[in-house]
């Protein structure tokens, strides 16, 4: 199943991908009761690994997320195997894209992915796609404003 939303973000395109991939500043954006610890030390790149911490359905989900694609300043993938963290099943994934628009700003897209999740994925595909598709929302939305507040 997968799900996909894009937006503008007023700043230039280096500017948009430096800020939405800086692990180590998400605690800026990020909900309140989130966490985000850096799991390996040095630039991000494929194979950086980070655990995340959100609030999802009232209770706290815990996954690994690992960048397995990184192209600056166009793109980074994302994976969690669902089956080390919370969820005990399936598999995460999120590919943002960027793209230059003509008055300075930057296209966001933003696709998630669950696969793996068996037969509790078909019985539950429009609950699973609502609940990644409102944190999808809710991280562009806040991630927008973080970084057109930033010099």
């Amino acid at each position: 199943m997968k799900t996909r939303i894009s937006g503008s973000i007023s700043a230039p395109m280096g500017k948009v991908f430096a800020l939405i991939t800086d692990i180590d500043r998400a605690r800026e954006w990020m909900p309140p009761d989130a966490t985000v610890q850096r799991l390996t030390e040095g630039p991000l790149r494929v194979g950086t690994r980070y655990r995340e911490t959100r609030t999802v359905m009232g209770k706290p989900d815990t996954e690994e997320y690992e960048v397995t694609a990184f192209d600056p300043p166009n793109m980074v993938e994302v994976y969690a195997d669902g089956t080390k963290g919370t969820a005990g099943r399936g598999g995460f994934r999120i590919q943002v894209f960027l793209d230059h628009q003509p008055n300075g700003a930057t296209k966001v897209t933003m696709k998630g992915f669950v696969s793996r999740m068996g037969c509790l994925g078909v019985i539950a595909y429009p609950v699973i796609r609502g609940i990644m598709r409102k944190h999808l929302l809710a991280d562009f939305a806040a991630v927008k404003a973080w970084i057109e507040r930033q010099p």
